[in-house]
Order: C-alpha cells, then structure tokens, then sequence
C-alpha cells in the first residue's frame, strides 16, 4: 500500500501546531497522543496559568515533576552553550515590558533598565525536584521547541515521515514523496526567505512580530536582553536555526537575533547553521 499524507491542526501554547504524517492509514491515535503531549505541557508550563508548575515554582514553592526538572535542565543548558546570551530569568523585565498576558491581549507596559540574574545561581535542580532561590522563570520558548522534540521522536520510525510544526519550531523524521526529507520553506520580511529539503529541526524567532506600543509610546518586543533586561536592541530582526534538536535550534536562534554574528558563529560550531535577516 502507498503510503498517503494525513494532517492535523490545533491550538496550543499561544500558537497553531501542525503535524503531517505518512502513513498507510489515518494516524489517529498519533494525532491524540501529540495533542495531549501539547496539552499537558502547557497545564505544566504556561506561565499564564495560576495553577501550572511553572506558577508555583515562581511563587515560591519547591516542584517534584520529572518533566519540569528536565525542562528545567535545558534552560540551564542552553544559558551556557549560549555563553549567557540565553536567559531563563527575565521574567519580571517581560512582564514590567507589557508581556504579563497571552499576547493577544498585550497592550502598555514600560520597559525600564533592570538586573537579570544568573540562572546557574537562582535554580537549584535535586534529582526531580525543583526551587528558585531567587528571581522568576520563564520556560515557554524552550519548552515549545522541546515539546515539537518529544511529539516526533515518540513516532520517529513508526511511519515513512513524520513533520510537526508549532509556529516556526519544527521537526521532522523521514521523508515525504519525492524529497529527501521534508520540504520546507522559510518566509521573510519581504517574502520567501528560503527554501529547501531538511532532516531535522528548524526553528525561527523574530521581534518583527510579538510587538506592541509601551506606555512611553515606544516600540516594545518579547525578546529581553539579559544584559539590560530592556527589550534587546536586536542585530537581526528574524533568525532561523537548522540541527538536530528544535529546542536547541531555539535558544540558538533567540541568542543569534541578540548577539548577532559573534553567535552565529558559535552556533555554527555547535552544529547550528542559521540564515539571519
């Protein structure tokens, strides 16, 4: 039997996820089994949510979960391979920038100069338990390319080819018919951007989007620079990231738009091509 391409689209953490399949017959227990991944990913991780882990670890409280201290590992992982260009602790500087709710209804906020601390020194991680000693987290970019990781590598060989999408973050395992891999394309402020074959995960961010107008009437972003804890005065305004991990491509991303070509450079070595723009 040839193998047909079967999707499936749903809203999760603040965006829209896709996941293409081939297969010999209509994936649905898959299609059920990475919407629930998203799903209790985001009950444990949304910072908009009072009673999800993340909450709790930020109000204080110490978290037994064995996802959440390994998410919790990654964000202290890619804050050293990024050399700190990386920070999971600007949460106060986001939410003092305007971004305290879903972006849909961000409006105001005034961004102001402010300390970031080092997250080696504020999140103590204990087998699977988790504390802050100080400052507030913030997990949702990581997470999302961490969750798209997960979602096809629980499936990686159960199918010819296999691609989720959670607005941007992607991987895939396999190929679909007549590429050698899956075929994909990148768009830019002025169209597309590239396009091409890929084995793997690409991930792009941007501060040409998640933007709004502080109360001072300034242009303000989601990306905060750890340095200033100010909205980062960007080298590039769109980054994207191929390699082996969306999580990974991510951070790299995030941290390419920010340190600009020193980065990139380190990102390259790391394994990490990018395309800035």
């Amino acid at each position: 039997m040839v193998p047909m391409q079967y999707s499936e689209t749903f809203p999760a953490m603040g965006t829209t996820v896709d996941t293409v399949v081939e297969a010999d017959s209509p994936p649905i227990a898959a299609f059920l089994s990475i919407r629930l991944l998203f799903e209790r990913q985001e009950a444990k991780f949304s910072r908009f949510r009072p009673t999800s882990l993340l909450s709790r670890l930020n109000r204080g409280e110490t978290i037994e979960d064995a996802a959440f201290a390994a998410a919790c590992g990654l964000a202290l992982e890619a804050h050293e391979f990024t050399r700190g260009v990386f920070n999971p602790m600007v949460l106060p500087a986001l939410r003092e920038a305007g971004y305290d709710r879903t972006f849909a209804e961000v409006a105001g906020g005034l961004p102001r100069a402010q300390f970031v601390p080092d997250p080696l020194k504020c999140l103590e991680i204990e087998g699977n338990r988790v504390r802050l000693r100080d400052g507030q987290l913030d997990l949702g970019g990581i997470v999302k390319g961490w969750t798209v990781d997960l979602a096809v590598q629980s499936f990686t060989g159960e199918f010819d080819g296999i691609l989720v999408n959670a607005g941007g973050d992607l991987r895939c395992a396999g190929s679909e018919p007549g590429v050698d891999g899956w075929g994909i394309e990148v768009d830019g402020p002025d169209g597309l951007a590239w396009e091409g074959a890929v084995h793997g995960a690409v991930a792009t961010s941007t501060t040409r989007k998640r933007r709004w107008t502080s109360n001072d009437g300034l242009a303000a972003h989601h990306l905060i620079d750890p340095a200033t804890g100010l909205p980062a005065s960007t080298a590039f305004g769109q980054v994207t990231a191929w390699g082996a991990e969306t999580w990974r491509a991510e951070c790299w991303a995030k941290a390419v738009i920010m340190g600009g070509e020193p980065v990139a450079v380190e990102a390259s070595h790391a394994g990490y091509r990018t395309l800035a723009l």
